[in-house]
C-alpha cells in the first residue's frame, strides 16, 4: 500500500486539535465538584433562610425557603421541614403527604419515624375533619341559596297575580259592587241640607211669646206689691 508522505502532517495536526478540545478527566471531576459545591451552598443559604422563617413564624417564607432548598438537594429532611410549615400553615392534607413522602424517600429509617407517624393520624383526623366542614359550608349555602330561590318565586308570583287582578275584567263587578256598598253608607253630598231661615229676628214667634211671657210676670209682681192686702208668699205649717 502507498501512502502519500505529505498527507502525514495533516493528520497530525488534526489529532493534536481533537487532543486539545477534549477536556482531561481531571478537570471534568474539578468542574463537577465546583458546581456541586455552589450548588450545596445555595441549598444551605435557602436552609437557613427557611430555619429563620420558621422561628419567626413566617410560615410562608420557611415553606418557600425549604421548599427550594429541596429543589436544589433533594436531601429528605427538607420533606420533613416542608410538611412542618404545612402543619403549621393549617394544611394538613399536604402536611401528611410530606410526611409520608419524608418516611419513604429516607435511605435509612429516621430516628423521629414514631413521631412522624402521629403527625401523620393527627393531620389525617383534621383533614377529615376539614372536609366534613367543607361539605357542609357547601350544603348550608346551597339550602340558603334555594330558600332564597323560593322566597324569589314566591314574591314574583304575588306580584304576577296582583297585576293579573288589576287588568282582570271579572274584578270589575265586584269592584262596582263594592262602590254602590260604600255609597248606601256614605250620604250623597248633593243633597243639600236645610238652611236656617232667613226670617229677621222681629217677625219670629217665640221671640215675642217670650217676650209677652216677661210682661205678663212683671204685671203681677207689680200688682202684687201695690195691693192694699198682700197675700202671705210663705207656705203655712201643718198645725195652721
Amino acid at each position: 500500500m502507498i501512502r502519500s508522505r505529505r498527507s502525514e502532517p495533516r493528520a497530525l495536526s488534526l489529532g493534536l486539535v481533537l487532543a486539545m478540545g477534549t477536556p482531561f478527566p481531571a478537570a471534568v471531576a474539578a468542574q463537577d465538584a465546583t458546581a456541586t459545591a455552589a450548588v450545596e451552598d445555595a441549598a444551605r443559604e435557602r436552609f437557613s433562610e427557611g430555619n429563620l422563617a420558621y422561628d419567626l413564624g413566617e410560615f410562608d417564607r420557611s415553606l418557600k425557603a425549604f421548599s427550594e432548598a429541596y429543589r436544589l438537594k433533594p436531601l429528605p429532611a427538607f420533606l420533613f421541614n416542608i410538611a412542618q410549615c404545612h402543619r403549621q400553615l393549617n394544611n394538613p392534607s399536604r402536611a401528611a403527604f410530606f410526611y409520608r413522602r419524608y418516611l419513604a424517600l429516607s435511605q435509612e429509617e429516621p430516628a423521629n419515624t414514631d413521631v412522624v407517624r402521629e403527625l401523620i393520624a393527627e393531620m389525617d383526623t383534621k383533614a377529615r375533619v376539614q372536609e366534613e366542614q367543607r361539605r357542609e359550608r357547601e350544603r348550608f349555602a346551597r339550602d340558603r341559596d334555594l330558600q332564597r330561590a323560593r322566597e324569589q318565586a314566591a314574591l314574583a308570583e304575588a306580584r304576577a297575580n296582583e297585576a293579573r287582578l288589576a287588568v282582570s275584567p271579572a274584578a270589575a263587578p265586584e269592584k262596582n259592587g263594592a262602590s254602590e256598598a260604600l255609597a248606601l253608607q256614605v250620604p250623597d253630598a248633593s243633597v243639600k241640607t236645610e238652611a236656617p231661615s232667613s226670617k229677621p229676628w222681629t217677625r219670629r214667634w217665640y221671640v215675642w211669646a217670650g217676650a209677652g211671657a216677661v210682661a205678663l210676670l212683671a204685671g203681677g209682681a207689680v200688682w202684687m206689691a201695690t195691693a192694699p192686702n198682700p197675700r202671705d208668699t210663705t207656705l203655712g205649717t201643718v198645725g195652721r
